[in-house]
């Protein structure tokens, strides 16, 4: 590889320890609103708060991402949090 790739990658490792640090932080957060809905006897699921989610992140969304990625990306991550939310 050449000493620019390299340079390049290691930015790209640095954005992908950021992410996961990230992704769980908002895991903690989501953990805290299951308790919630737990206690009080609320749906995990709420495809309401799914959709304005979705909305939210395609507007946010610029190139070179294509907003159908970007979706899917938060549809895995909304998957993932009702799994820990079921899990309480």
């Amino acid at each position: 590889m050449t000493p620019e790739i390299e340079a390049l990658r290691q930015k790209l490792d640095l954005i992908e320890d950021k992410l996961i640090l990230l992704l769980n932080e908002r895991a903690k957060y989501v953990l805290e609103i299951g308790k919630i809905k737990h206690e009080k006897g609320l749906p995990i699921e709420d495809l309401k708060r799914q959709e304005i989610i979705l909305n939210r992140v395609v507007q946010k969304n610029s190139d070179p991402i294509s907003d159908e990625f970007i979706k899917n990306i938060f549809k895995k991550i909304i998957e993932e949090s009702i799994r820990l939310e079921k899990q309480i």
